[in-house]
């Protein structure tokens, strides 16, 4: 299966504010729609980005993928020129959209020039921008937001994973695949509260032929990116079969690569390889490393490459 052709995790995200999975807090804030600029920040997989585009699925929008599209040129020219030219639609004036999504990848040059362009544009658009890390977002433009946290409390989990296993139901009764109640239950318990890593097993299960999954399953790993793990993991694999195996499967989907070598990789290693768990420091330290770089390279597959090569060199040496 080629995972960049059909993701579950595109088919099922939702299209409407009723069918996003989030805090009483937030929900309750984001009824009447865009009110004014939005930060959204929390780990991966609680709802940001799938936020951002049901709330700005009506407007005018420019959708900027920041992890990618880092130049401050961007800022001085596609984003200034898309909030200048007048919008009309059905006779009237529409107020625009700007999604700058994974903001927390650009650089202080451009966190100073969207800082004016904000300002510039205060009657004629609004911005919401979704990270991860919160930390790296200067106070200059955390304060031209307002910011929602989506990471969970304690007293929201409860509720919150009630609304996860019904979500996952769903989707395999959609899908034709039965699933044993412990098995649900295990399966959002261990990925929790990571609703797109989950919806990405469900797929991994899928391509395998399952009809039914058990709880057994749900103890082995399973994922859209295990044939990606395999590779990594196989000794007979080179330099030339990792282009062969990468442009042929991956070579549109680098920032999706990346990021999941720095979690799911992980998780397979544990299951799958578990003496090789020795090696999970230096996993980290070269998928972040490579995930900064991506931000400054000419072609993105290159970059997936080069860490796939690195990754191949760490768990082969057994010093």
């Amino acid at each position: 299966m080629n995972p960049k052709k059909a993701l579950w995790t595109e088919r099922y995200r939702p299209s409407d504010l009723s069918e996003l999975i989030l805090p009483n807090r937030i929900e309750k804030k984001l009824q009447n729609g865009i009110y004014g600029n939005m930060l959204f920040y929390s780990g991966p997989g609680t709802g940001k980005s799938s936020t951002a585009k049901v709330l700005s699925k009506d407007y005018p929008t420019l959708w900027i993928n920041c992890s990618l599209d880092t130049g401050v040129d961007n800022v001085r020219t596609k984003i200034v020129e898309f909030c200048s030219t007048l919008s009309v639609i059905d006779g009237e004036k529409k107020l625009k959209v700007v999604v700058l999504d994974e903001i927390d990848g650009v650089s202080d040059q451009y966190f100073k020039s969207l800082k004016g362009v904000i300002e510039q544009f205060a009657q004629t658009a609004r911005f919401i921008a979704t990270c991860n890390h919160f930390n790296k977002i200067p106070e200059a433009i955390q304060s031209r937001f307002e910011c929602f946290n989506f990471e969970y409390t304690n007293e929201e989990e409860a509720e919150l994973e009630k609304k996860y296993l019904k979500r996952v139901y769903t989707i395999l009764k959609t899908e034709g695949i039965e699933i044993e109640k412990e098995a649900l239950i295990e399966l959002v318990n261990r990925k929790f509260p990571d609703l797109r890593s989950i919806v990405g097993a469900l797929q991994g299960y899928h391509s395998e032929g399952k009809t039914k999954i058990t709880l057994d399953d749900v103890k082995k790993f399973q994922g859209v990116y295990k044939d990606l793990y395999s590779h990594i993991l196989n000794p007979k694999a080179d330099e030339v079969s990792n282009y062969q195996f990468l442009m042929s499967n991956y070579k549109d989907r680098a920032d999706d690569v990346i990021s999941t070598l720095g979690t799911d990789f992980i998780e397979y290693i544990q299951l799958e390889q578990p003496l090789l768990m020795r090696k999970v420091g230096e996993i980290c330290f070269e998928v972040n490393k490579h995930s900064y770089e991506l931000h400054f390279v000419v072609d993105p597959a290159i970059c997936v490459l080069s860490l796939v090569y690195k990754l191949q060199s760490i768990l082969r040496n057994d010093k």
